[in-house]
């Protein structure tokens, strides 16, 4: 094997890990994303739960990508970034996968209103949990639950932004060369 195939296949091994490794880069960078302040008087209380976005989007189109493993990561990632007790994040992001993951054939090739109406029960369930999760671990005890609904309203209104981002990285990156 001559060295400029090598290195073909060097950078085509290279390419190829890159592809692999960009649903988990894209939902750190949205968690990031979530974690920049705004400045905007009162936006901090009711911030959006990208990463659950993230998660729910590639347990339907690429769980191949993102099992349960990267989700815990991602979750323990939020908890220690945003303070949160430890392991309330990483136990509603592996909820939802286990739910999206159990759910495939319901998934499968549906129209984006459905998923997105689907995402709205899914992050319903997933905010209440994280909710009382962390009013009940911490001493500050319950947000208000008027800002607990803003934020889930804010982050189902997202979603469409976030999937779309997301269908256009999957469709340009995500495919061999």
């Amino acid at each position: 094997m001559t060295e400029i195939t090598q290195r073909r296949t060097t950078w085509q091994k290279l390419d190829a890990r890159a592809r692999t490794v960009l649903p988990f880069g894209l939902t750190v960078i949205v968690l990031l994303f979530g974690m920049t302040p705004t400045y905007v008087p009162g936006l901090a209380q009711i911030t959006p739960m990208y990463t659950l976005v993230a998660i729910y989007f590639w347990a339907i189109y690429r769980p191949d990508l993102l099992g349960y493993g990267l989700g815990f990561v991602i979750g323990v990632l939020e908890d220690l970034l945003t303070g949160a007790p430890l392991g309330v994040g990483a136990l509603t992001l592996l909820l939802t996968q286990w739910i999206v993951f159990n759910q495939h054939k319901f998934f499968h090739a549906k129209p984006f209103a459905i998923t997105w109406f689907a995402f709205g029960l899914v992050a319903f369930g997933a905010m209440l949990l994280k909710w009382v999760g962390i009013g009940l671990v911490t001493s500050s005890g319950f947000t208000p639950f008027g800002d607990l609904f803003a934020s889930y309203l804010i982050t189902v209104a997202v979603y469409p932004i976030i999937a779309w981002l997301f269908s256009k990285a999957q469709s340009g990156l995500l495919v061999e060369p």
